[in-house]
């Protein structure tokens, strides 16, 4: 509460000014949330995950970013829980700060897919697959 709060409460006969609604980009992660990052688990292969520091505007956020590069970022209440979402999960975590993102984020958004090489798509191994005689 700052003294412009204060005048204007005063100015209105008020004792003490209303508090503000907090932001809704300062409050912690909800269980719909929580519930929508395990839903992206879920059908994804190759997920890993990123924690996102906190910001003036933001709060930590985890983002989750498939093979693909398809992605979802949604916040979290801070960096333990989402090493526990991660764990639970067996996925790894990064600290986005510091790693940065995945190429393969921005390709997602551009319209470039990445396509998945398949066993069948292979060459033959080099190796030597006779048996030895006996």
């Amino acid at each position: 509460m700052g003294f412009a709060d204060r005048i204007k409460a005063w100015f209105k006969g008020e004792t003490k000014p209303a508090k503000a609604a907090k932001p809704a980009a300062s409050t912690p992660a909800s269980r719909q949330a929580v519930k929508e990052l395990e839903g992206f688990l879920e059908g994804r292969d190759g997920v890993e995950g990123f924690v996102e520091p906190a910001t003036t505007v933001y709060p930590t956020t985890l983002l989750l970013v498939a093979g693909d590069g398809e992605y979802l970022r949604r916040p979290i209440l801070d960096r333990d829980r989402a090493r526990k979402l991660c764990e639970r999960h067996s996925l790894p975590l990064y600290d986005a700060a510091k790693v940065g993102y995945p190429k393969r984020m921005r390709d997602y958004d551009r319209g470039i897919r990445r396509e998945a090489i398949q066993l069948e798509d292979l060459p033959p191994w080099p190796g030597d697959d006779d048996p030895p005689d006996a």
